[in-house]
């Protein structure tokens, strides 16, 4: 059985909203602008024909100290799952 991977969904529109602390993102397939928080951004940038279990694990080890770890890998789970939902991110496998 293979690992689900993440990648960005193709022709999407981003800009950085540095002052915000948000990446703008347009989803032409489902036209939509959505606004991704550092959390959701940061998943987003890891999400490059990358498995789950990877990506999750960067992002806790990226908000240790912050965040207990095993809640870190669950706030990155449904946060991939949210960005699969509004054609942000696909998956394969």
């Amino acid at each position: 059985m293979s690992e689900i991977r993440y990648s960005k969904a193709p022709d999407l529109r981003t800009r950085p909203v540095e002052a915000a602390g948000a990446l703008m993102v347009f989803t032409p397939r489902q036209p939509k602008v959505h606004w991704l928080n550092l959390a959701g951004w940061y998943l987003y940038e890891l999400s490059d024909d990358a498995p789950a279990e990877r990506i999750a694990a960067e992002y806790a080890d990226a908000v240790a100290g912050q965040v207990p770890r095993e809640e870190a890998l669950e706030q990155a789970r449904d946060c991939l799952a949210d960005l699969v939902r509004r054609g942000i991110l696909t998956t394969t496998g």
